[in-house]
């Protein structure tokens, strides 16, 4: 495809295409970590507390695993924002194109 103004039509496209398959590859890495957090939830025995030191570490393991979690939806919904971005770089590209050729028709 070659430049009309000499920014080009394809840089917009393939712009948008990486970002979309960015997106895409983030959205299955945090899907697949939530998955796996939880099937390891449902494995993992319930931890009885007995002592006060005890009370402390088994808080922090919940409290770490509890941002693991939050950190993993952070991920999801930044990258699901991501590919929202990308499609409308897609349809503007795709309405520039239109634009131009109907000049040049």
């Amino acid at each position: 495809m070659t430049s009309i103004d000499g920014l080009g039509a394809s840089s917009a496209f393939a712009a948008a295409q990486y970002g979309l398959q960015s997106a895409s590859d983030g959205i299955s890495q945090a899907s697949a970590n939530i998955a796996q957090r939880t099937a390891e939830d449902a494995i993992a025995p319930a931890q009885p507390i007995t002592a006060n030191t005890d009370t402390n570490n088994t808080s922090s393991n919940s409290t770490s695993t509890t941002t693991r979690l939050t950190d993993d939806l952070i991920a999801l919904n930044v990258n699901e924002r991501n590919a929202q971005a990308s499609a409308r770089v897609l349809g503007v590209a795709d309405e520039m194109l239109g634009t131009i050729i109907d000049v040049l028709a």
